[in-house]
């Protein structure tokens, strides 16, 4: 999975259903595969992490979600530190 085929609403979209999915919620979260992409796609993309962040946020108050457990989630158990050969 690289940056150039994903747009920013594709991406929240992935990390949305990964997060429901952690959450036990009645989703079908993405593959083990692309999860491992997208968590290392992030990691490594400060630009994209922040803005999908954003994006996710929106979302996540329009829907009346809460935001702050959703932040947790994503800073601390789905971002991960780039792997030193990950291109940038």
């Amino acid at each position: 999975m690289t940056r150039a085929y994903l747009t920013t609403v594709e991406v929240v979209d992935l990390l949305d259903a990964a997060y429901l999915a952690d959450c036990r919620e009645k989703v079908a979260g993405p593959s083990v595969f692309t999860r491992i992409d997208l968590a290392t796609l992030l990691s490594c993309h400060d630009d994209l992490r922040m803005e999908a962040w954003q994006v996710w946020q929106q979302e996540l108050r329009a829907q009346s979600r809460e935001v702050r457990t959703a932040e947790q989630w994503f800073f601390t158990e789905f971002i991960q530190s780039c792997p030193p050969n990950w291109p940038k």
